[in-house]
């Protein structure tokens, strides 16, 4: 389980910085295997959420504010220097699943300049609109067999009930994030890049091109695998980040 919330540098380098946000139940060390195939002169920081918050109330509830808007305000605090832009190239922004609908509302929220020196790259995020109440009401062995149907889990050769243990509280947590609504892929103030997997059932190419559009993307990209990708194919999705920051930085104004 999580001990955060904490920056955590990946890599030191001097060139591109990527800063990672993590998807639904997973943390800063979800995107090691990620740092270790991009090149070795970026600098890559990943956030690591949250341990919980009081009377179950979860991630959900940080700092008085529910939903989206409670995360992207603590992210924006925490990574808040990562976000000035003082690497010697571009600076990332990723988010994978939750994590991506977390930094496009970073994105609406951020200060103004921003977007001249921070681009997003929103992978695999949620369907727009969908929430996930659903998910939440099902008790811990149902919630589990969903979450593994759908490829939202790492398959960590554990069994079930490490499973319910150490894995499905910090989902829950995450998951509230998205209980009422869902999210809206409404057009962000910064240069945005758009990742998918092909195996995706929650987020299929279909969409990947969609939401693209929508958001008047600078690129779009399909990394071969299944929804998490981000940790399962870690040198493919170098590669497409790689390709997203050799853009150039030109923000689209909403």
């Amino acid at each position: 389980m999580r001990g955060g919330p904490e920056r955590v540098v990946l890599q030191d380098g001097a060139a591109a910085h990527l800063v990672c946000v993590p998807y639904a139940g997973g943390s800063a060390r979800s995107f090691v295997r990620l740092a270790r195939q991009l090149p070795d002169d970026w600098r890559i920081t990943a956030a690591q959420p949250p341990a919980g918050s009081p009377a179950g109330a979860g991630l959900a509830a940080l700092d008085g504010l529910r939903g989206l808007d409670g995360l992207a305000r603590h992210y924006l605090r925490l990574l808040a220097d990562d976000l000035a832009g003082a690497a010697g190239g571009p600076t990332l922004l990723l988010g994978h699943s939750l994590g991506a609908a977390v930094v496009h509302r970073m994105a609406r929220l951020w200060p103004a300049g921003t977007a001249d020196r921070v681009r997003l790259v929103l992978s695999a995020p949620p369907r727009p609109g969908a929430p996930t109440a659903d998910l939440l009401a099902l008790d811990d062995p149902a919630l589990l067999a969903a979450a593994t149907a759908r490829g939202m889990l790492p398959d960590l050769g554990r069994g079930a009930d490490f499973a319910i243990r150490f894995l499905l509280p910090d989902l829950r947590r995450d998951l509230a994030a998205l209980a009422h609504g869902g999210w809206r892929a409404d057009p962000v103030d910064a240069a945005v890049h758009v990742l998918g997997g092909t195996r995706d059932a929650l987020f299929p190419p279909a969409a990947v091109a969609r939401l693209a559009t929508v958001l008047r993307a600078r690129s779009s990209h399909l990394v071969e695998g299944g929804h998490l990708y981000v940790v399962e194919q870690p040198a493919a999705t170098a590669r497409a980040l790689v390709e997203a920051a050799a853009h150039p930085q030109v923000p689209v104004r909403t």
